[in-house]
């Protein structure tokens, strides 16, 4: 393919010439670098990314796609907390159920909202359900971000009585069994999640 006539959403083939490294940054998984130079590493339809200059291709079977990539949102139950992370296992990825997930994230403590985070339990207790973004892999684990106000608790219980709480300000929630108010990091639809999720 000429890089001239490159275009989003055009269908390249196993190693068609897609640009050059100075010009784009290659996706790991649909793309592969020859001396400077970005081919395509699967057949499939291109995605540009102007202003991010990256480039990658996906396939009609992306919907099915069962391996965590970078990008993805990802819906999970906090399983530890530490003093500068907490620990999810991831139950969707983009809307996908998957069922005995064997994927695990972390969300480091600077990476939870855009504002200042002091203290881990601030945000997140656990057992809350959150929505995060995948930022990177280390290894089997996933790093996340619940930065963004999409991102962040979408469900969450009373860490005294067990009973489900209800929005009552930007970040903070009340038990209206107990009455007891905690903080966390909020999703925008914290208490109004309609995800379409599928199998």
């Amino acid at each position: 393919m000429d890089k001239k006539s490159l275009n989003g959403n055009d269908i390249v083939l196993t190693g068609d010439y897609l640009g050059v490294v100075e010009e784009f940054l290659p996706d790991k998984q649909s793309t592969f670098i020859k001396d400077g130079q970005i081919f395509a590493s699967k057949t499939g339809f291109i995605t540009i990314n102007k202003k991010e200059r990256k480039i990658e291709i996906s396939t009609h079977q992306e919907k099915d796609r069962k391996i965590v990539k970078i990008g993805d949102i990802v819906i999970g139950t906090i399983l530890f907390l530490r003093q500068y992370s907490v620990g999810i296992n991831f139950y969707t990825i983009n809307k996908k159920i998957h069922f005995n997930s064997s994927y695990f994230g972390n969300i480091h403590v600077s990476q939870i909202s855009d504002r200042y985070v002091d203290k881990i339990n601030d945000a997140f207790q656990i057992t809350d359900i959150l929505r995060a973004r995948v930022v990177a892999q280390d290894y089997n684990e996933y790093k996340l971000s619940t930065a963004g106000k999409e991102l962040g608790v979408i469900y969450a219980d009373c860490v005294i009585c067990g009973n489900s709480l209800t929005k009552i300000g930007y970040n903070k929630l009340k038990c209206n069994r107990c009455g007891n108010i905690e903080s966390r990091k909020l999703a925008s639809d914290f208490g109004n999640v309609t995800n379409n999720l599928r199998f």
